[in-house]
């Protein structure tokens, strides 16, 4: 019966990367260049996203998102006051997004730690003006009632000063559901994953 024993030398050559210095600090400067483009390729998402965009016209704005069939503006249908920047809130909790602790393994890859929010705590951010158990920003998502109801005038009756919603049915329309939050989120999600890939070779 033969009997394989291991080899010692072998096993002696195999490289430990944690015990190399250079190459964590190397991993780490790598790792967090690549959060950075990822993290501000978001907030460049999010920022030419047509319904960011939309929003931030005011309540002069167009119907650039197509979700209300071009009529009226997302901004007074939803029924922001006319001074408000609700977007704000979404790009201020962006950019808090941070890289904390980066761990190299001993084969050379690593484990990056990335703190950054979830589509449900956005939501929980974004009330709706005139319903604050519900978020717009979901609602972008998911749908918003009342575009049938929706009229796209000037009237000190609005929140906003342009559009109000009539009590009776003025048109038969519906309002065109929109990815946002959610898929901005899911393709940061996709590119901080592979921050653990990273490897010197």
């Amino acid at each position: 019966m033969n009997i394989i024993r291991p080899n010692k030398r072998s096993i002696a050559r195999e490289i430990d990367y944690r015990k190399s210095r250079e190459y964590v600090l190397a991993v780490r400067d790598i790792v967090t260049e690549q959060f950075l483009m990822f993290k501000n390729q978001l907030i460049e998402n999010f920022d030419k996203h047509k319904i960011t965009r939309e929003i931030e016209m005011g309540p002069k704005g167009q119907n650039i998102s197509g979700t209300l069939g071009g009529r009226g503006n997302l901004f007074s249908f939803i029924g922001f006051e006319s001074n408000e920047k609700p977007t704000e809130i979404i790009r201020s909790e962006f950019q808090k997004i941070f890289l904390g602790a980066v761990n190299v393994k001993k084969d050379g890859t690593s484990i990056s730690f990335v703190q950054y929010p979830q589509p449900e705590e956005i939501f929980s951010i974004t009330p709706l003006p005139w319903a604050s158990g519900r978020s717009w920003a979901k609602g972008i998502e998911s749908g918003l009632s009342g575009l049938g109801f929706y009229l796209n005038i000037k009237t000190q009756e609005s929140r906003s000063g342009e559009g109000i919603q009539r009590s009776e049915q003025i048109r038969s329309a519906k309002y065109q559901n929109t990815p946002y939050i959610s898929a901005l989120i899911r393709e940061f999600e996709k590119n901080i994953i592979s921050l653990n890939k990273i490897r010197i070779r």
